[in-house]
């Protein structure tokens, strides 16, 4: 199982649509995963327990280092390239994982 945090600036409308469609894009290709939506402030006490980051390059430059993949998205709303961008990640770092 890979546990998925989508970050945005906020915390309330966009990144809570991304998890909305993170889980969506991780059943249609049974990708086994925990998601979760917070504000940037809040990210920090999520890291140590996330696998994967997913959040705009803006967020993602001033995210503190850790042991999660870092993946962007320019358009946190935009469907197809929030599944095109969850694909790349889980392929290259966690291809066990990708069933579909």
């Amino acid at each position: 199982m890979i546990n998925i945090l989508c970050v945005c600036g906020n915390g309330m409308g966009t990144s809570t649509i991304l998890k909305i469609n993170i889980k969506k894009n991780c059943d249609k290709h049974g990708i086994d995963a925990s998601v979760e939506s917070c504000a940037f402030g809040e990210a920090l006490s999520y890291l140590p327990n996330t696998d994967l980051v997913i959040t705009s390059p803006e967020w993602s430059s001033m995210l503190p280092p850790s042991n999660a993949v870092l993946a962007q998205t320019k358009n946190l709303i935009d469907t197809d390239g929030v599944e095109q961008t969850l694909l790349e990640a889980v392929k290259e770092h966690f291809p066990d994982e990708l069933k579909g």
